[in-house]
Parts: C-alpha cells; structure tokens; sequence
C-alpha cells in the first residue's frame, strides 16, 4: 500500500472496498496483504479478466453517453481490449515481440473475454437504462469518487456508472463469474461492502437519491457467455448502519 495513504502515526486515512473487505475478512489478512503488501505470485485468471472486461464495457458506455453509434464504440473497445490483451515478452533487435495473453485457463481466455463483451453490448443494446448527465452535462460515467467523512478519512471508490430507469437511479455495476447466476448469486451482494460504498457515495458526492445498484452478471462458459440482470438495493437506514459500523471498523 502506498505511504502516501497513511499519516505519520502509521494509520490509513484513505479506504477503498478492497481494504474495508480485507480488514472485515481478519485483521491478520489486512496486516499481511494491505500493510506489509503480500501478494499472490501470479494474480488470480478472475481478477485480470474480470477486470479487462469491466475497463471495455466502462469504455463503451461512456462513448454512447457521449454520442458516439454503436458500431464506432463496439470497434473502439474491441480493439482497446486486443491492445490491452496483448503481451510483450521481448525484443529483438530493438523490434518488440508480443503474444496473445494467455490466462492459463480453459474458460476465461482472450477469445471468450472479446466474445463476452460482443454479446453484452448486442444483448443490452436498446437497454432502458440510461446514464445519467451531471449538472456540468457531462455523463456519469467511469467516475473516481473521493469522499471525506470523519476523523480525517477518505473513502474512495470507482463507479462505473449512474444510470437512470424511470425516476430511479442506481450505480451500475459489470460483474464476471464461471457460476451459474441465480437468484442465490445477486443475494450475496445483501449486504455487501462494495455495493454499500457504491451508494452511500452516489448520495453523497452527486446529492442523487441512488436506490442501489443494479448488477449485471456474465456467466463466462466455454461455449458461451450468459448475462443476467439483478438488483441489490439500499435503505438510508441501511447506510447509516454501514457508515457506522465501517467507521467504526476503522
């Protein structure tokens, strides 16, 4: 963890899901991977696609806020991903030399990552959800969030995006899994401190009455990609209780 996010004492003052996550699963696991920053030797197949994945969709719904056809945004972020997919294992004389990535995994593979962002955006294509456009008119999407709270801390974040169905308003957020979705899958997210962090910040930042996220899930098979859409939602009771109980696991 950068120093830049600790004080002189040694305390963090800026907290993202994935620190509050580890310090909920054990204080032992915070101390090895956040403060003296252990980490796996090769990182998990699930975190890279997963976030290849999320970086291509954050891209394409941004550009259609913007105005942008669909045709023009599907070529750019298929061809960012290729880019971005692409590993460089050398050179020879002075000549870079590159291969496909190679997940070392039989189901999230470069070809079903291209195939599954393809089928997302042909299946959400006339989606009824519609981002949202800020006061500055600019759209709420791919948004960095800082928010100061008590005691000097920063609770950060990144949205992929506010949307809008109706009168409703929800964080929008990609996620991938090799497990059947189900009913059992969105429930894992009640409660959940990635999706409380999500909408206590789109309240707080933006002054936007969010109702909660709104989950779109991809089953990534080797044959095929599944996508199913679910919710999970927030009471302002139910912010407060998280707002209390994570600063106080703080």
């Amino acid at each position: 963890m950068a120093e830049t996010n600790r004080l002189p004492s040694g305390e963090f003052y800026t907290w993202d899901s994935t620190m509050l996550k580890a310090a909920e699963k054990c204080p032992r696991y915070f101390q090895y991977t956040m403060i003296e920053g252990w980490k796996p030797h090769r990182k998990s197949v699930h975190l890279l696609f997963g976030g290849h994945y999320a970086k291509a969709l954050d891209r394409y719904l941004l550009m259609r806020a913007e105005g942008t056809t669909l045709d023009e945004a599907l070529e750019f972020v298929i061809h960012s991903a290729l880019i971005d997919t692409w590993e460089i294992v050398g050179s020879r004389d002075g000549v870079p030399i590159g291969r496909p990535w190679d997940s070392m995994d039989n189901t999230k593979t470069r070809e079903t990552l291209v195939r599954s962002i393809i089928w997302y955006i042909d299946e959400f294509a006339e989606d009824t959800f519609e981002t949202v456009i800020l006061p500055d008119g600019k759209a709420a999407a791919e948004l960095s969030v800082t928010l100061a709270v008590d005691d000097g801390i920063l609770l950060c974040g990144h949205l992929d995006r506010l949307c809008r169905q109706g009168d409703d308003i929800y964080v929008s957020d990609n996620k991938t899994s090799s497990s059947v979705i189900n009913e059992r899958f969105f429930h894992q997210f009640s409660p959940d401190t990635q999706m409380s962090l999500y909408t206590f910040a789109g309240h707080a930042i933006y002054s936007i009455p969010v109702k909660g996220v709104v989950i779109d899930a991809a089953q990534i098979l080797i044959g095929g990609t599944r996508f199913e859409r679910g919710f999970t939602f927030r009471t302002k009771e139910q912010l407060d209780e998280w707002y209390e109980s994570t600063m106080y696991l703080i």
